[in-house]
């Protein structure tokens, strides 16, 4: 076989590989749009019944929060609660370190130091608990996690709402002349007299 015969082998097999990527592409293409088509109204209705607060800190915990939304508007109710766990698990200890201490690792115990300083409030501390039940069984995938689909939406649902509104009372704001006020400065990091600020507006 001479050179010129090899390679236009080469050749063949390379367009006839580069033709089955293009189809097996335009597949899955096809049957993301069919997907997402179905599934539009059930993800606007779920965005607009819970939308996140809308400007929190630009913390390492930001973005995290606002996937939690995003993957339960798109239907993700396993995500969103071990999401959901996780920040409130940043945010406990994000609140022991602004409070001028160091978080040990039990998140029960931070939570307790928290509410025994007045740092936070009964109903806070209470959406803090309410968040944390049964994080090891979804952290572990234990077996005793909910596996029906309805329950398990309603589930994901209660710990983002509680989550929402843990956000809106720790990062409260008003806005005056087109500056952010804080209701909690320490909370929030100020350079050059400007606050970074994480913006959660669809």
């Amino acid at each position: 076989m001479n050179k010129d015969t090899k390679q236009k082998g080469n050749d063949k097999r390379q367009e006839i590989t580069s033709l089955r990527k293009a189809v097996e592409k335009a597949q899955v293409k096809d049957t993301l749009e069919q997907v997402f088509k179905l599934t539009l109204d059930q993800r606007v209705d779920r965005y607009i019944e819970l939308r996140p607060h809308g400007i929190i800190p630009n913390s390492h915990f930001a973005a995290v929060s606002a996937e939690s939304h995003e993957l339960y508007r798109d239907g993700h109710f396993y995500g969103t609660i071990s999401l959901t766990q996780a920040v409130a698990e940043a945010l406990i200890r994000f609140l022991c370190q602004k409070n001028g201490w160091g978080p040990n690792q039990n998140y029960k115990e931070n939570l307790k130091q928290l509410k025994t300083r007045g740092k936070i409030s009964l109903e806070l501390a209470t959406l803090f608990t309410k968040i944390w039940k049964d994080r090891n069984n979804y952290h572990h995938l234990n077996p005793g996690i909910e596996q029906d689909r309805q329950k398990l939406e309603i589930l994901a649902k209660e710990k983002l709402l509680c989550l929402k509104k843990i956000e809106k009372e720790l990062f409260a704001y008003t806005a005056k002349e087109g500056k952010l006020i804080p209701k909690y400065p320490k909370y929030w990091d100020q350079e050059n007299g400007t606050v970074p600020a994480f913006l959660r507006f669809d």
